[in-house]
């Protein structure tokens, strides 16, 4: 993207990022799509308030322009309203400077119990900072949930629709974005049908691993067993591999075994 893009619309930007005033809102977007700033229009959903993105996700459907919308179900990120554990804070912390502070009674305290003192106030810091991050990797973002609703809407009849999910589901930067954009797919027959007719079968492997269900995964190992001899005269090792690995036949399993 041109930056100088930044310095023509500057005055839109700040009312676009934080939603307000809200009646500069409508001429601001209206701007940027009469003018099909498509690049600008991506970074300023990863940003923007949630009013203006709705506004902005749901006219970039109606002209089925879909990149904005797979680089915002890829990259934003859900606005945190709850205070963040940072670590070597907090009560182990706390329990440091009791230890180490002095006359606070602990000179009569063998060392070897003290280093146990440190310890667990090391593990429980730990576990408070992974139960953090644990709970940003699963944050679905509503934002990003309700573009992939929104194009799987138009699934199977929208290929475009189809591929944008299907970048989704192996970019996203969360597992949750990922899961639920390769569910979306995987309960399209007729989009299965045409990923496995295409042999995108890296792909079609992608959306299994990314839904992390046996069921999904028997299931397009079952499509791709269809064409077993083909994948076996190109060499594709991986969709042996895979139907081999999730077929729900162990004849078949057999069969994409012997390679």
């Amino acid at each position: 993207m041109d930056i100088k893009k930044l310095v023509a619309y500057g005055r839109d930007i700040p009312p676009l990022v934080e939603g307000l005033p809200p009646w500069r809102l409508d001429p601001a977007i209206e701007d940027l799509f009469k003018n099909e700033e498509w690049d600008l229009l991506s970074h300023l959903l990863l940003v923007a308030a949630g009013a203006t993105a709705r506004k902005v996700i749901m006219r970039l459907l109606e002209l089925r322009v879909y990149d904005p919308l797979v680089v915002a179900a890829c990259l934003r990120r859900t606005i945190r309203t709850q205070p963040q554990v940072i670590s070597g804070g907090g009560a182990a912390a706390r329990v440091f400077r009791d230890i180490d502070a002095e006359g606070q009674g602990t000179a009569g305290i063998p060392q070897e119990i003290l280093e146990d003192m440190r310890e667990m106030a090391e593990a429980a810091a730990r576990a408070r900072e992974a139960q953090m991050l644990r709970g940003e990797s699963l944050d679905r973002g509503p934002m990003r949930e309700f573009i992939i609703n929104r194009l799987a809407e138009r699934l199977p009849a929208d290929t475009a629709a189809a591929e944008a999910l299907l970048v989704i589901a192996q970019a996203a930067g969360w597992e949750e974005t990922r899961r639920i954009a390769a569910m979306k797919i995987a309960n399209s027959q007729p989009t299965l049908n045409r990923l496995a007719g295409e042999l995108r079968t890296a792909e079609l492997v992608r959306i299994a691993e990314a839904a992390r269900l046996s069921a999904t995964s028997a299931k397009i190992a079952a499509l791709l067993a269809e064409r077993l001899d083909e994948l076996r005269n190109r060499g594709d090792t991986e969709a042996l591999a895979f139907i081999a690995a999730n077929h729900p036949d162990a004849e078949v399993r057999k069969r994409a075994e012997t390679q």
